[in-house]
């Protein structure tokens, strides 16, 4: 029994697949390419909210947003490295060098990138 407690947990951790929003991304990494900005926008009927991911020294005032009234709330984030997959709608990012990407699916959200 503990052989194969230890066989199933050696098989969990080899796993190829990376964890988004508790969802496994196992697309093809060679579909990311590098973008300057992504935002995304979530309008409801509460005003809604808007998070613009940056990268090589974007200010949140010079990028495209998607419309959204004038209560939704604004929020900025830099990071390192910035790559977006169009046949996926994934969007991976590094805040620092020797950092994992972090995933994350923009299928429900408006973005706009470049």
């Amino acid at each position: 029994m503990k052989k194969l407690w230890i066989i199933c947990l050696l098989l969990f951790s080899c796993s190829n697949s990376e964890k988004i929003n508790d969802k496994i991304y196992e697309g093809n990494p060679a579909g990311f390419k590098d973008i300057g900005f992504l935002t995304i926008t979530n309008e409801n009927t509460n005003g809604g909210s808007q998070v613009a991911y940056l990268s090589k020294g974007l200010q949140m005032n010079g990028v495209a947003y998607c419309f959204c009234q004038s209560s939704c709330t604004r929020e900025g984030k830099a990071v390192f490295s910035l790559q977006y997959n169009e046949g996926t709608n994934f969007l991976r990012y590094k805040l620092g060098p020797s950092d994992e990407y972090i995933y994350f699916d923009t299928s429900n959200w408006c973005i706009k990138y470049e």
